[in-house]
C-alpha cells in the first residue's frame, strides 16, 4: 500500500511539472546556442549623451524564457534559503549541485533558477549571466532528465 501511495505522488508531481514545463523545454536548443555567448548589451546610440544611464538592451528570446519562467508560479523569493541549505555560494556549487539533483531536489533547482530569474529584475545582469554560464540550460535538461527518467511506475 505503501509503494502504491509513493507511487501515486511521484506520478502527481511529475505531471504537474511536466504541464508546467513542456512549454519552456523549447527554450532548450536556444540556450545551448547561446552558452558561452552575450545576451545583452548596453545601448549606446549617437544620440545619447555622455552622461546619461545606460539602457541595457536584451535578446528578445531571454525576454521570453524570463518571462514563461515567471508565469509558472514556482519561482519562490525564498531561493536565498535553498542557497543557505544546500550550501551553494560559488556558480560552480550550482552547476554541481543541479547536476547530481534527483526528483525530490527539484524545488531546490527551481531555487537556482530564481536566483537568477527574480533576481535580474533588479539586477538585469543576472539574466545574461545565467545563460552565459549555463545555469539556465543546465537546470532545464537535468528537470527534463528527471521527469523522463521518473515517470515510470515502479515494480
Amino acid at each position: 500500500m505503501a509503494i502504491e501511495n509513493e507511487n501515486l505522488f511521484r506520478q502527481e508531481l511529475i505531471r504537474k511539472y511536466r504541464t508546467v514545463f513542456e512549454p519552456i523545454f523549447r527554450y532548450i536548443p536556444w540556450l545551448i546556442q547561446k552558452q558561452g555567448a552575450r545576451t545583452s548589451y548596453l545601448y549606446q546610440g549617437d544620440d545619447v549623451p555622455l552622461r546619461s544611464v545606460p539602457v541595457p538592451v536584451y535578446d528578445g528570446t531571454l525576454l521570453g524564457f524570463v518571462k514563461d519562467m515567471q508565469a509558472t508560479g514556482l519561482m519562490s523569493r525564498n531561493y536565498v534559503y535553498v542557497y543557505s541549505r544546500c550550501g551553494i555560494r560559488t556558480k560552480q556549487d550550482e552547476l554541481a549541485y543541479i547536476a547530481k539533483a534527483e526528483l525530490k531536489d527539484i524545488e531546490d533547482i527551481l531555487g537556482i533558477m530564481a536566483k537568477y530569474v527574480l533576481g535580474g529584475m533588479t539586477k538585469g545582469k543576472l539574466w545574461s549571466e545565467a545563460v552565459e554560464n549555463g545555469v539556465f540550460l543546465q537546470a532545464l535538461l537535468k528537470i527534463k532528465e528527471l521527469l523522463e527518467v521518473w515517470d515510470k511506475p515502479l515494480a
